[in-house]
C-alpha cells in the first residue's frame, strides 16, 4: 500500500490570512473519516469478542465485561497519555519542523511499550482484585482469565496506537485503517476456532480464548504498521530522521527521551489521567452492575458496547480536531484555532444525533445481535433509550476535549472530568440504580448527567483558551 503524505504548510502562509470555514469543514471531514473508521475498526475487535462471547452464553459475556473493565481503565490511561504524540507532532508539523516529528515518534513508541508492560504485569493479581470488589468466586475466576489473556496484547496495542497517531498527525491516516481492516477480517474466524471450537480443531476456549486471539492480532497490527511507516520513510529519503541507528533508540529509551520526553510526559500525563478518570468511573459502574446480577451486568455490557462503538465517531472527530487545532497553533493563527475547534465540535454532535435516535427506536433489533435471552432484552429496551439521549452530548464533550488538547490545554479538562464523573455522574448513577430502584437504567442515567456536567465546563473553557496567547508546546 502506497502512503500519501501531506506536506507541512509553507512558511509564507503561517499566521497570515485565516482559512475559510468551508475549508475547515472540508479538511476536518477529510481527515476525520479515516480516523473514525480506524477507531471503529480498533473497537470492532472488542465488539466482535463481546458478541461472540454472548453466543457462548450470558456467563461468558459477563466475564468479558468484568475481565476487561479494570484493565481497560489502565489501557485507556495509557492511550490518553499517548495523545501527546498527536499534540506535539501536529504542532511541530504545522510549524514545518519535520525533524522534530521523527524524534517524537521514536520517543512515543518507547513510552508505549513501557506503559504496556506495566499494565500487563498488574493483571497478575486480577482474581484477588475481583474478589475484593465484591464479585463471586466463580465470576472472579472467569474474569481473571479474560483479563490475563487481554493483558499480554496491550504493549502491542499501545505501540500500534503511538505509530498510528504519529501517521495521522503527519497526514497519513489511511495506513492504520488498512491494517485494522485486515486484522478484523482475521479476528472473526480465529475467534470461532479458538473461542467457540469451530471445526473441532481445538477445544472451545470461551471468552478468554477469544481475547487471547485478539491480543496476538494486536501485536501483528503494530508490526505491520511499523513496517509500512519505515518503508514509506525510506522511499521518501527519511526526511524526518525517524529511521535512526539502534544506539539512538537505546539512548532515548534509557533517558526516556530526555527533554522532549519530559514534554511528551508533561502533556500526556494529564491527558492520561483525564481518560483514566472517566473510564474508571465507568468501570465502577460495571462493578455496580455486577452486584445487581449476571443479567443486569450483561444488559449493561451490551448497552455500553453499542455506546462505545458509536462514540468512535466522536473519538475520530476529536482526533482530527486536535490535529487541525495543533496545526493552527504551530502556524500561529488564533482565528484558525477557533474555527478548527468549532467546526469539529459541531460535526461531532451532528453525526451522533441521528444514530442516537435510531438506537432509541430499535433497541431489540440491535441488542438481538448480542443475545436472544428475553431477560436481558427486557432491560436493554430501557437502557438503549437512555443511551440514545446520551450520544450527541457525549460526542460534543469528546470533541471539545480534543480541541483543548490540540491547543495544549490539558490540566483544566482533567479537573473538569474528575468533578463531572466522580462528584456528579458516579454518585447519581449508584443512587438511581440502588436506592432509586432503576437498576441498569439508573446507571446509564448517571452517565448522561456526568457527561452534561463535563460539557458544561469544557465548552466555556475552549472559548477562554482561544483568546489567550498562543504557546506551542
Amino acid at each position: 500500500m502506497r502512503i500519501t503524505t501531506l506536506d507541512p504548510p509553507p512558511s509564507e502562509h503561517r499566521a497570515t490570512v485565516p482559512r475559510p470555514i468551508s475549508e475547515h469543514i472540508r479538511e476536518t471531514w477529510r481527515l476525520a473519516m479515516p480516523i473514525i473508521a480506524a477507531r471503529t475498526a480498533m473497537l470492532t475487535m472488542f465488539i466482535v469478542d463481546t458478541i461472540m462471547a454472548g453466543w457462548a452464553g450470558a456467563e461468558d459475556i459477563a466475564a468479558m465485561g468484568l475481565g476487561i473493565a479494570p484493565l481497560l481503565v489502565l489501557m485507556l490511561v495509557s492511550l490518553g497519555a499517548l495523545q501527546s504524540v498527536v499534540v506535539l507532532t501536529a504542532q511541530s508539523f504545522g510549524a514545518g519542523d519535520v525533524r522534530r516529528c521523527g524524534a517524537i515518534f521514536r520517543i512515543g513508541v518507547i513510552h508505549a511499550l513501557f506503559l504496556g508492560c506495566i499494565v500487563a504485569v498488574l493483571s497478575i493479581w486480577s482474581r484477588q482484585f475481583f474478589l475484593v470488589v465484591g464479585q463471586t468466586p466463580e465470576l472472579s475466576e472467569l474474569g481473571a482469565r479474560v483479563m490475563q489473556a487481554f493483558a499480554w496484547g496491550i504493549p502491542g496495542l499501545l505501540a500500534f496506537t503511538a505509530t498510528n497517531l504519529y501517521m495521522e498527525a503527519t497526514g497519513r491516516p489511511q495506513a492504520g485503517l488498512f491494517v485494522l481492516l485486515v486484522i478484523n477480517m482475521l479476528n472473526v474466524p480465529l475467534n470461532g476456532i479458538f473461542g467457540l471450537g469451530w471445526g473441532g480443531v481445538v477445544a472451545p476456549g470461551g471468552a478468554d480464548g477469544m481475547v487471547a486471539v485478539s491480543s496476538a492480532l494486536r501485536w501483528l497490527a503494530f508490526l505491520a504498521l511499523l513496517g509500512m511507516l519505515l518503508a514509506d520513510e525510506r522511499r521518501r529519503g527519511n526526511p524526518t530522521g525517524l529511521i535512526a541507528p539502534w544506539r539512538v533508540w537505546i539512548a532515548e529509551a534509557v533517558s526516556l527521551g530526555g527533554e522532549l520526553g519530559r514534554r511528551l510526559r508533561g502533556t500526556g500525563v494529564p491527558m492520561g489521567l483525564a481518560q483514566g478518570i472517566e473510564s474508571a468511573a465507568f468501570a465502577c459502574i460495571v462493578f455496580v452492575a455486577g452486584t445487581l446480577g449476571t443479567i443486569a451486568l450483561a444488559a449493561h455490557q451490551i448497552t455500553m458496547s453499542v455506546v462505545t462503538l458509536v462514540y468512535m465517531t466522536a473519538v475520530g472527530m476529536a482526533g482530527a480536531t486536535a490535529i487541525r487545532v495543533g496545526h493552527a497553533v504551530g502556524a500561529g493563527s488564533r482565528p484558525d484555532i477557533l474555527r478548527a475547534g468549532t467546526v469539529g465540535i459541531a460535526l461531532g454532535a451532528l453525526i451522533s444525533l441521528p444514530v442516537g435516535i435510531a438506537i432509541a427506536l430499535a433497541p431489540d433489533r440491535i441488542a438481538g445481535i448480542y443475545t436472544d435471552e428475553p431477560a436481558v432484552l427486557a432491560i436493554t429496551r430501557h437502557t438503549f433509550l437512555v443511551a440514545g439521549i446520551l450520544l450527541a452530548f457525549d460526542a460534543a464533550m469528546g470533541v471539545v476535549t480534543g480541541a483543548l488538547r490540540g491547543a495544549g490545554d490539558v490540566w483544566v479538562p482533567t479537573l473538569a472530568q474528575t468533578a463531572a464523573f466522580w462528584m456528579v455522574g458516579l454518585p447519581v448513577a449508584i443512587w438511581l440504580a440502588t436506592s432509586g430502584g432503576l437498576g441498569p437504567v439508573g446507571l446509564m442515567a448517571g452517565i448522561v448527567i456526568g457527561t452534561l456536567a463535563s460539557l458544561g465546563i469544557l465548552l466555556p473553557r475552549f472559548g477562554l483558551v482561544v483568546n489567550r496567547p498562543i504557546k506551542p508546546i
